[in-house]
């Protein structure tokens, strides 16, 4: 993923770092030889997929990248394998981390020694397909862009396409801070950026989740740029039932910091009426999905009084309770339906 001058990541990096100069000490950077992209991948517990993730990137019809991949203290084999993989190939560095600080702090380590001219996020349980980031480059290239996507292919937890994508993209299509403000799943997209535009940007370190959209926006917004997203091109990401944008348990927190940022980015910018507006808009929505927490808690621990309570002093509550009935419904109806299709009734 400091908020008035925008100039810098808000506060130095925590400790445990067991290798934090190792781009300063280790790498000579040659302008000339600079690769054309710089892939990024922050790592926790990822061994059951990373070696795939590593080898559908050294597969890459475009050869002149390299990826840095940050590991976020992993308890299981995680660094072996990066070891191994980077033991030969020289295009690979691995950063380790003594302690867990998230992913926004894994992730400016590895753009503080990105050398490439455009810059892409690679995850480690997800995949390229093989002519992604050379479909990609020359897109952006065409079209002189400085930030493109490809809409998600989804896979699922076991790495076969589904057949669906994020957006169902048929053709390209342009983007602003508004539009992604309004539709916030746009920060799913792993989008290839020119690096001079993340110059004074970073990660907001404070998040663990939403930090992809924060500082997306920030760059659109920065930068008066859009960004252009293609039809799929090759993102394959892995649709797991632990990943952080489905582990229910993290919904307070994460909603919580996203509310926070979203607050520090109204306070940063002068914003047009149309990106104030829909600010707004999302900041009431989180707070919406907030006390909508606090409701299903409470059924869940039978304080049945306390998400009456919820419910009732939040209208905008009472319309996802409304919702979320109706839904129950019908998979109830469509169940029986199927179940009397079943025993031939």
């Amino acid at each position: 993923m400091s908020f008035k001058g925008e100039n810098q990541a808000s506060g130095g990096p925590p400790g445990g770092f067991d290798h934090s100069e190792e781009c300063a000490t280790n790498r000579i950077v040659n302008p000339a030889s600079a690769p054309s992209v710089s892939v990024i991948m922050a790592n926790f517990n990822g061994a059951n997929w990373i070696r795939q993730a590593i080898e559908s990137l050294q597969r890459q019809s475009l050869a002149d990248w390299e990826l840095i991949v940050v590991d976020d203290a992993s308890t299981d084999a995680s660094v072996d394998i990066v070891c191994a993989a980077a033991n030969n190939d020289q295009r690979i560095v691995l950063l380790t981390s003594s302690c867990n600080a998230g992913p926004s702090v894994a992730r400016n380590r590895a753009l503080a020694c990105a050398r490439g001219r455009w810059v892409t996020i690679l995850d480690s349980d997800d995949l390229f397909a093989d002519r992604r980031l050379e479909s990609l480059l020359a897109k952006a290239e065409s079209d002189g862009a400085g930030i493109v996507a490809d809409d998600l292919l989804i896979m699922n937890q076991s790495g076969l396409l589904t057949g669906y994508s994020l957006l169902g993209l048929r053709a390209s299509r342009t983007f602003d801070a508004v539009a992604l403000v309004k539709a916030p799943r746009l920060a799913y997209l792993k989008p290839m950026t020119r690096t001079e535009l993340l110059t004074e940007l970073r990660y907001d370190q404070r998040l663990r989740s939403g930090e992809d959209f924060d500082l997306l926006l920030r760059v659109l917004v920065k930068h008066d740029a859009r960004m252009v997203v293609y039809p799929g091109m090759g993102y394959h990401y892995r649709r797991r039932g632990d990943s952080l944008s489905t582990d229910k348990s993290a919904d307070r927190p994460a909603l919580r910091g996203m509310l926070e940022a979203n607050a520090r980015f109204r306070a940063s910018y002068a914003l047009s009426g149309r990106l104030a507006d829909a600010c707004a808009h999302r900041h009431r929505s989180l707070e919406t999905s907030l006390r909508w927490v606090d409701v299903t808690e409470a059924v869940r621990e039978r304080r049945f009084a306390t998400a009456v309570y919820h419910t009732i002093n939040h209208p905008r509550v009472l319309r996802c309770a409304v919702q979320f009935l109706k839904k129950r419904l019908y998979l109830l109806v469509l169940g029986n339906k199927r179940r009397s299709k079943t025993l031939g009734l």
